[in-house]
Protein backbone atom coordinates (compact mmCIF):
# COMPACT_ATOMS: atom_id res chain seq x y z
CA UNK A 1 0.00 0.00 0.00
CA UNK A 2 2.75 2.55 0.78
CA UNK A 3 4.30 1.80 -2.62
CA UNK A 4 0.97 2.45 -4.36
CA UNK A 5 0.52 5.72 -2.45
CA UNK A 6 4.00 6.81 -3.46
CA UNK A 7 3.30 5.99 -7.10
CA UNK A 8 0.02 7.90 -7.02
CA UNK A 9 1.77 10.89 -5.46
CA UNK A 10 4.55 10.78 -8.03
CA UNK A 11 2.00 10.52 -10.85
CA UNK A 12 0.20 13.56 -9.45
CA UNK A 13 3.42 15.57 -9.43
CA UNK A 14 4.22 14.57 -13.01
CA UNK A 15 0.70 15.46 -14.21
CA UNK A 16 0.84 18.83 -12.43
CA UNK A 17 4.25 19.58 -13.96
CA UNK A 18 3.00 18.72 -17.43
CA UNK A 19 -0.06 20.96 -17.09
CA UNK A 20 2.09 23.77 -15.67
CA UNK A 21 4.44 23.55 -18.64
CA UNK A 22 1.55 23.48 -21.10
CA UNK A 23 -0.27 26.42 -19.53
CA UNK A 24 2.99 28.42 -19.35
CA UNK A 25 3.52 27.85 -23.07
CA UNK A 26 -0.03 28.93 -23.91
CA UNK A 27 0.08 32.03 -21.69
CA UNK A 28 3.37 33.14 -23.25
CA UNK A 29 1.68 32.87 -26.64
CA UNK A 30 -1.23 35.10 -25.71
CA UNK A 31 -3.70 32.74 -24.06
CA UNK A 32 -5.46 34.24 -21.02
CA UNK A 33 -7.15 31.64 -18.85
CA UNK A 34 -10.40 32.82 -17.24
CA UNK A 35 -9.94 33.66 -13.57
CA UNK A 36 -12.80 33.89 -11.11
CA UNK A 37 -13.45 37.28 -9.61
CA UNK A 38 -11.87 38.00 -6.22
CA UNK A 39 -12.86 41.44 -4.97
CA UNK A 40 -9.73 41.89 -2.84
CA UNK A 41 -7.42 41.68 -5.84
CA UNK A 42 -9.75 43.57 -8.16
CA UNK A 43 -9.94 46.51 -5.74
CA UNK A 44 -6.25 46.56 -4.88
CA UNK A 45 -5.10 48.91 -7.64
CA UNK A 46 -7.84 51.38 -6.75
CA UNK A 47 -7.05 51.23 -3.02
CA UNK A 48 -3.33 51.77 -3.56
CA UNK A 49 -3.99 54.57 -6.05
CA UNK A 50 -6.29 56.39 -3.63
CA UNK A 51 -3.75 56.07 -0.81
CA UNK A 52 -0.93 57.43 -2.99
CA UNK A 53 -3.02 60.30 -4.36
CA UNK A 54 -4.06 61.32 -0.85
CA UNK A 55 -0.45 61.46 0.29
CA UNK A 56 -0.72 58.53 2.69
CA UNK A 57 0.82 55.11 3.05
CA UNK A 58 -0.32 51.56 2.41
CA UNK A 59 0.26 49.14 5.27
CA UNK A 60 0.83 45.42 4.64
CA UNK A 61 1.07 43.01 7.58
CA UNK A 62 2.18 39.43 6.96
CA UNK A 63 1.53 38.49 10.59
CA UNK A 64 3.80 36.52 12.87
CA UNK A 65 4.54 33.74 10.38
CA UNK A 66 8.09 32.92 9.38
CA UNK A 67 9.71 31.59 6.23
CA UNK A 68 10.63 28.26 7.81
CA UNK A 69 7.67 26.20 8.93
CA UNK A 70 4.05 25.52 8.15
CA UNK A 71 3.29 29.23 7.67
CA UNK A 72 5.78 29.60 4.79
CA UNK A 73 3.21 29.55 1.99
CA UNK A 74 0.97 32.07 3.73
CA UNK A 75 3.89 34.41 4.43
CA UNK A 76 4.98 34.23 0.79
CA UNK A 77 1.43 35.13 -0.28
CA UNK A 78 1.60 38.24 1.90
CA UNK A 79 5.01 39.12 0.45
CA UNK A 80 3.58 38.86 -3.08
CA UNK A 81 0.95 41.39 -2.06
CA UNK A 82 3.64 43.66 -0.61
CA UNK A 83 5.67 43.44 -3.81
CA UNK A 84 2.71 44.63 -5.88
CA UNK A 85 1.96 47.44 -3.44
CA UNK A 86 5.60 48.54 -3.38
CA UNK A 87 5.80 48.81 -7.16
CA UNK A 88 2.52 50.71 -7.34
CA UNK A 89 3.52 53.04 -4.47
CA UNK A 90 7.02 53.82 -5.72
CA UNK A 91 5.81 57.02 -7.40
CA UNK A 92 4.79 58.36 -4.00
CA UNK A 93 7.01 60.28 -1.62
CA UNK A 94 6.20 57.76 1.10
CA UNK A 95 7.14 54.09 1.06
CA UNK A 96 4.55 51.48 1.95
CA UNK A 97 4.88 49.92 5.40
CA UNK A 98 5.47 46.21 5.84
CA UNK A 99 5.18 44.72 9.32
CA UNK A 100 5.95 41.27 10.69
CA UNK A 101 6.38 39.47 13.97
CA UNK A 102 9.05 36.98 12.89
CA UNK A 103 12.81 37.54 12.62
CA UNK A 104 13.26 35.35 9.51
CA UNK A 105 10.68 37.38 7.60
CA UNK A 106 12.11 40.85 8.25
CA UNK A 107 15.09 40.69 5.81
CA UNK A 108 12.84 39.42 3.01
CA UNK A 109 10.25 42.05 3.86
CA UNK A 110 12.91 44.75 3.52
CA UNK A 111 14.34 43.32 0.30
CA UNK A 112 10.88 43.02 -1.28
CA UNK A 113 10.25 46.75 -0.90
CA UNK A 114 13.82 47.75 -1.83
CA UNK A 115 13.83 45.55 -4.94
CA UNK A 116 10.50 46.97 -6.14
CA UNK A 117 11.88 50.51 -5.91
CA UNK A 118 15.13 49.47 -7.63
CA UNK A 119 13.26 47.86 -10.52
CA UNK A 120 11.44 51.14 -11.11
CA UNK A 121 14.72 53.07 -11.01
CA UNK A 122 13.80 54.75 -7.72
CA UNK A 123 16.19 53.06 -5.30
CA UNK A 124 17.11 56.41 -3.71
CA UNK A 125 13.50 56.86 -2.53
CA UNK A 126 13.45 53.64 -0.54
CA UNK A 127 13.02 54.20 3.19
CA UNK A 128 14.96 51.80 5.41
CA UNK A 129 12.23 52.04 8.05
CA UNK A 130 9.58 50.81 5.62
CA UNK A 131 9.92 47.23 6.90
CA UNK A 132 9.45 46.73 10.62
CA UNK A 133 9.41 43.88 13.11
CA UNK A 134 6.90 44.96 15.73
CA UNK A 135 7.00 42.19 18.36
CA UNK A 136 7.50 38.43 18.51
CA UNK A 137 4.25 37.70 20.35
CA UNK A 138 1.21 37.78 18.01
CA UNK A 139 -0.96 39.85 20.36
CA UNK A 140 1.87 42.25 21.13
CA UNK A 141 2.57 42.60 17.41
CA UNK A 142 -1.09 43.39 16.73
CA UNK A 143 -1.14 45.95 19.52
CA UNK A 144 1.99 47.67 18.23
CA UNK A 145 0.67 47.63 14.68
CA UNK A 146 -2.46 49.51 15.71
CA UNK A 147 -0.23 52.44 16.69
CA UNK A 148 1.52 52.29 13.31
CA UNK A 149 -1.81 52.41 11.48
CA UNK A 150 -2.81 55.55 13.38
CA UNK A 151 0.54 57.37 13.65
CA UNK A 152 2.01 56.76 10.18
CA UNK A 153 -0.89 58.14 8.13
CA UNK A 154 -1.95 54.78 6.72
CA UNK A 155 -4.70 55.11 4.09
CA UNK A 156 -5.14 51.44 3.17
CA UNK A 157 -4.73 48.43 5.45
CA UNK A 158 -3.81 45.02 4.01
CA UNK A 159 -3.63 42.12 6.47
CA UNK A 160 -2.58 38.90 4.74
CA UNK A 161 -0.65 36.23 6.61
CA UNK A 162 -0.85 33.62 9.33
CA UNK A 163 -3.08 35.74 11.55
CA UNK A 164 -5.45 34.55 14.25
CA UNK A 165 -7.78 36.46 16.56
CA UNK A 166 -5.14 39.21 16.90
CA UNK A 167 -6.21 40.37 13.43
CA UNK A 168 -9.25 41.95 15.09
CA UNK A 169 -7.05 44.54 16.82
CA UNK A 170 -5.45 45.67 13.56
CA UNK A 171 -8.74 45.61 11.67
CA UNK A 172 -10.45 47.65 14.37
CA UNK A 173 -7.70 50.27 14.11
CA UNK A 174 -8.36 50.45 10.38
CA UNK A 175 -12.10 50.81 10.95
CA UNK A 176 -11.55 53.66 13.41
CA UNK A 177 -9.43 55.43 10.79
CA UNK A 178 -12.17 54.74 8.23
CA UNK A 179 -9.72 53.27 5.71
CA UNK A 180 -10.37 50.40 3.27
CA UNK A 181 -9.08 46.98 4.30
CA UNK A 182 -8.19 43.71 2.60
CA UNK A 183 -7.66 40.76 4.95
CA UNK A 184 -7.00 37.04 4.69
CA UNK A 185 -5.50 34.26 6.78
CA UNK A 186 -4.83 30.53 6.75
CA UNK A 187 -6.28 30.21 10.25
CA UNK A 188 -10.00 29.82 10.87
CA UNK A 189 -10.07 32.54 13.56
CA UNK A 190 -8.39 35.01 11.21
CA UNK A 191 -10.76 34.11 8.38
CA UNK A 192 -13.73 34.81 10.64
CA UNK A 193 -12.32 38.21 11.58
CA UNK A 194 -11.58 39.04 7.94
CA UNK A 195 -15.10 38.11 6.83
CA UNK A 196 -16.71 40.30 9.49
CA UNK A 197 -14.37 43.31 9.60
CA UNK A 198 -12.63 43.68 6.21
CA UNK A 199 -14.08 45.42 3.17
CA UNK A 200 -12.55 42.73 0.95
CA UNK A 201 -11.98 39.40 2.76
CA UNK A 202 -9.81 36.71 1.20
CA UNK A 203 -11.30 33.39 2.23
CA UNK A 204 -9.51 30.04 2.20
CA UNK A 205 -7.14 29.40 -0.68
CA UNK A 206 -7.79 32.86 -2.17
CA UNK A 207 -4.74 34.24 -0.33
CA UNK A 208 -2.49 31.77 -2.15
CA UNK A 209 -3.69 33.07 -5.53
CA UNK A 210 -2.12 36.51 -4.97
CA UNK A 211 0.82 36.10 -7.33
CA UNK A 212 -1.36 34.71 -10.11
CA UNK A 213 -3.70 37.72 -9.93
CA UNK A 214 -1.10 40.42 -9.31
CA UNK A 215 1.95 39.32 -11.29
CA UNK A 216 2.20 39.56 -15.10
CA UNK A 217 4.68 36.65 -15.19
CA UNK A 218 3.40 33.77 -17.37
CA UNK A 219 4.47 31.16 -14.81
CA UNK A 220 2.39 32.86 -12.10
CA UNK A 221 -0.76 32.87 -14.23
CA UNK A 222 -0.05 29.34 -15.46
CA UNK A 223 0.36 27.99 -11.92
CA UNK A 224 -3.02 29.42 -10.96
CA UNK A 225 -4.66 27.93 -14.05
CA UNK A 226 -3.04 24.57 -13.27
CA UNK A 227 -4.31 24.71 -9.70
CA UNK A 228 -7.88 25.42 -10.82
CA UNK A 229 -7.78 22.73 -13.52
CA UNK A 230 -6.49 20.05 -11.16
CA UNK A 231 -8.98 21.04 -8.48
CA UNK A 232 -11.90 20.59 -10.84
CA UNK A 233 -10.37 17.30 -12.02
CA UNK A 234 -10.23 16.02 -8.43
CA UNK A 235 -13.82 17.14 -7.81
CA UNK A 236 -14.95 15.34 -10.96
CA UNK A 237 -13.08 12.18 -9.91
CA UNK A 238 -14.72 12.23 -6.46
CA UNK A 239 -18.20 12.71 -7.92
CA UNK A 240 -17.59 10.06 -10.58
CA UNK A 241 -16.27 7.59 -8.03
CA UNK A 242 -19.27 8.20 -5.78
CA UNK A 243 -21.70 7.57 -8.63
CA UNK A 244 -19.90 4.36 -9.62
CA UNK A 245 -19.92 3.24 -5.99
CA UNK A 246 -23.66 3.88 -5.67
CA UNK A 247 -24.34 1.60 -8.67
CA UNK A 248 -21.93 -1.02 -7.33
CA UNK A 249 -19.49 -0.72 -10.21
CA UNK A 250 -16.54 -0.14 -7.89
CA UNK A 251 -15.82 -0.94 -4.26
Amino acid sequence: MPEISNLVGLAGIVVAALFLGAFTFFVRNGFKPPLRQISGYEALARLVGQAVESGGRVHVSVGAGGLIGEETGTTLAGLALLEYVSKASSISDLSPLGTTGHATTLPVLTDTIRRAYAQNGLADKFETTAARIVAFDPMAQAGGTTAIIVDDDVRANLLVGSLGPEMALMAEAGQRQNIPQVAGSDRIQGQAVAYVMADHPLIGEEIYASRGYLSPEPTAVASLATHDFLRWGIIAAIIGGSILGIFGLIR
